[in-house]
């Protein structure tokens, strides 16, 4: 089965291992049943594993480098991310099925939601024809601001080797869906990250 193609059946991390990584996990609000395009900000690698909390159900869209490594190539597959590809998000929203993004696409170490929203999602909201939904992931405790000394890139790997250190519990809370106008991607896209920080 390819990385692209839809599984009928998406077992995914134990609550006991999302325990282990994260601690306790909160969740305000829902999902709506149906197909809907989840997205969330993405202050932690850890993040992956909370949409499975929050959807059981969603595939999530990834970076294509993940599938670059055998072991993490072998676990995406079994958890049913997909690599990030509009086409294959608007296949899998049309055919019933909800999906995941983070629309920065790059981890943020501090959770301050600085970096650039990309157009994807409301592009493949549009196409779908389905709607939104904003997330916002907080976790209890982030590092201080002393990573913003390094790279992103440096700062990801910091909290990679770091992360016992931050696995305070996270809570998630879940916006209103709404369907973007399809017009304007750059105001759609805005109005996404508005909603998104309004959490």
């Amino acid at each position: 089965m390819s990385s692209a193609e839809p599984s009928p059946v998406i077992p995914r991390p134990a609550l006991g291992l999302i325990r282990w990584l994260v601690g306790e996990v909160k969740v305000v609000g829902s999902v709506p049943p149906g197909p809907v395009l989840l997205c969330a900000n993405h202050p932690s690698y850890r993040d992956v594993f909370l949409f499975g909390v929050v959807c059981p159900r969603a595939r999530l869209l990834v970076d294509p480098q993940v599938f670059t490594f055998p072991g993490l190539k072998r676990w995406a597959i079994r958890w049913g991310f997909v690599q990030v590809s509009i086409p294959t998000a608007v296949s899998l929203l049309q055919a019933g099925e909800p999906v995941a993004i983070c629309p920065t696409g790059l981890v943020e170490a501090l959770g301050e939601d600085l970096l650039p929203y990309k157009t994807g999602a409301v592009r493949i909201a549009a196409q779908a024809g389905v709607p939104l939904v904003p997330m916002r992931i907080r976790y209890g405790n982030y590092p201080g601001a002393w990573v913003n000394r390094f790279s992103i890139t440096t700062q990801n790997m910091l909290l990679f080797l770091l992360w016992p250190f931050y696995r305070r519990g996270a809570t998630i809370t879940l916006g209103e869906p709404y369907r973007p106008s399809g017009v304007d991607v750059k105001a759609d896209t805005a109005e996404l990250r508005r909603r998104m920080l309004a959490l």
